[in-house]
């Protein structure tokens, strides 16, 4: 695929960012932003939630870490696909440890990724996600 046909991609796709770290969240903003990802940040679960609650119709896939305030990101997965059954999830964490039920929260199309991570491994599996989305 060209690379303006990899950007037209990424530029129709609108990902979700739910991260309560103001530092984290503006470095993953970057990362997906420089991609041609529009980005909506919250600064945490609950403030994804109700966002999500009111737009979902226009988001392409929830990041979300999974340790914050208000509403963790298992909460928010939870919660998101009660109301979208195949909406993408990627969970990251850099303490995860027995947070996420691999058979009940990494179904369909869900992954995780722990902190720190390489930005060419988040872009990956956030493409994978999207792409992923397209078959279901």
């Amino acid at each position: 695929m060209s690379s303006a046909a990899t950007e037209s991609l990424c530029s129709t796709k609108t990902v979700l960012l739910a991260e309560d770290s103001e530092m984290i969240c503006s470095l993953i903003v970057d990362i997906l932003k420089a991609e041609g990802y529009k980005v909506i940040p919250a600064a945490d679960g609950r403030k994804a939630h109700d966002y999500f609650r009111e737009h979902s119709d226009e988001i392409d896939l929830i990041v979300t870490d999974i340790v914050m305030p208000n509403m963790n990101g298992r909460e928010l997965g939870q919660q998101c696909r009660d109301r979208t059954l195949h909406i993408g999830i990627l969970y990251m964490s850099g303490c995860a440890d027995g947070q996420l039920d691999p058979e009940r929260d990494l179904t369909g199309n869900a992954d995780f990724i722990a902190k720190p991570f390489r930005p060419v491994e988040f872009v990956t599996k956030v493409r994978s996600l999207l792409d992923s989305a397209k078959v279901a």
